[in-house]
């Protein structure tokens, strides 16, 4: 246990100094943002084209880069509670944690679109630095339906009894944003990106996410608060149409395919792929 609590806890502390970001205009707290950014391109965060603050900004945050350090926090907060010697360390990531948990709303959560979102920086309209006072610039949330917009959720960091756990389940379910009948798309269909570009990470459907989405409504969802008769029918049918169609294409194809069309459910990318497509065993398991 000591030995594992070492290595998460410079894991965590590589990710929170390297990735911080800056202070948004008119605040003292940070959060962090992926290094390497270009117009089209997020390649540090693994979801590589997904849509992003355009221009690529240096004071952008990305909410789900800001999940998986809050979720490494959580991680140390338990192996510390365990590990020889570690309450100190215990009392220290636990007040990290609740505090990261408390920014994640204030910093990531839109209340106008009911979202978690990026955010970036841009100057003040009608900024006039010889008469006016006041930050020269101001912060905007950068909104796009999709897998990046389900990470809080995803590494459970969303309450159940939660206001917000209820707007992001409406959106999973909805035909016309995530839903399909072969899986959670990456991106809306209404998004202004959807289909748009590379198309990798702008509407096919990722099994490893999926997978994501399966594995923290099971754990945290499905018996507490007051969506979890949502939440339970959103898994029953998620996991169905998973198992039907991967299990399909393997059939006619006799692959595995690294993602799935979301309009047909076809196989694309790379094959064969027994990568995070093999989860599908997990799930038909329901073991997370």
């Amino acid at each position: 246990m000591q030995d594992l609590l070492q290595y998460s806890s410079r894991q965590l502390e590589f990710f929170m100094r390297t990735q911080a970001g800056e202070p948004l205009p008119g605040s003292l707290e940070h959060g962090y943002r992926w290094r390497g950014r270009t117009m089209d391109h997020t390649l540090t965060s693994g979801i590589d084209d997904y849509p992003r603050a355009r221009p690529p900004s240096t004071r952008e945050l990305h909410v789900d880069l800001f999940s998986w350090v809050t979720y490494m926090l959580s991680v140390d907060t338990e192996l510390a509670a365990f590990a020889r010697n570690g309450l100190e360390l215990n009392q220290t990531r636990e007040q990290q944690l609740e505090l990261h948990l408390r920014l994640l709303d204030e910093l990531h959560w839109n209340s106008e679109r009911n979202m978690y979102c990026d955010v970036t920086v841009q100057p003040r309209d009608g900024y006039d630095e010889l008469e006016d006072e006041g930050e020269s610039e101001e912060s905007v949330f950068v909104c796009h339906k999709g897998y990046v917009s389900l990470f809080p959720m995803l590494l459970g960091l969303v309450p159940p009894e939660s206001p917000k756990l209820g707007h992001i389940l409406d959106m999973i379910e909805d035909p016309d944003e995530l839903w399909s009948e072969f899986g959670i798309r990456s991106l809306s269909t209404q998004d202004e990106f959807y289909g748009k570009g590379e198309d990798y990470w702008r509407g096919p459907i990722w099994i490893n996410i999926n997978y994501l989405v399966l594995s923290s409504l099971h754990k945290h969802y499905m018996s507490d608060g007051p969506h979890q008769e949502q939440a339970n029918r959103i898994y029953s049918k998620l996991r169905q149409n998973l198992v039907r169609n991967i299990l399909d294409q393997f059939r006619q194809t006799r692959f595995f395919w690294e993602q799935y069309n979301p309009h047909d459910g076809h196989g694309q990318g790379t094959h064969p792929f027994t990568g995070w497509t093999s989860l599908v065993v997990l799930i038909m398991a329901e073991k997370y």
